[in-house]
């Protein structure tokens, strides 16, 4: 990330300090999904129904879900609404499990995106990214 662009070394360096400032593991018991988007989830006439693929599933903090949620729908054709309320939603959780779980989603998206995609593609990551770095 350092190398690839102004942006994305930017952002390993909020992610470093984020890391830094944080303990290694979200505080917590809650059975965590680690890779919670639309794709993993079931669902009838409107409701989910069932979470599949639950083999990276571990234990911590149950609201990272939700910041993963946030980045799989990024840009997949979820209606505007939908982001706009986990929007509210995120901005609800304390600093110290938003901030964490943000730095961490950042930095798997961005780092996957530079691996497998291409440029115009590593700049949508680090358009959602961006929007929580503080």
């Amino acid at each position: 990330m350092r190398r690839h662009n102004r942006r994305s070394a930017a952002l390993e360096r909020w992610v470093a300090a984020v890391g830094a400032d944080h303990p290694d593991r979200l505080a917590g018991d809650d059975a965590v999904h680690m890779d919670f988007h639309p794709g993993n989830l079931l669902a009838s006439g409107g409701s989910i129904t069932g979470v599949i693929d639950w083999d990276g599933a571990a234990r911590g903090d149950r609201r990272f879900d939700l910041v993963t949620l946030r980045f799989g729908i990024h840009g997949g054709g979820a209606d505007p609404g939908v982001a706009r309320h986990l929007d509210a939603v995120l901005d609800a959780l304390p600093a110290d499990v938003l901030r964490p779980a943000w730095a961490h989603m950042s930095l798997r998206m961005v780092d996957w995106a530079i691996r497998h995609f291409t440029p115009p593609e590593v700049e949508h990551w680090l358009d959602l990214a961006e929007q929580r770095v503080s």
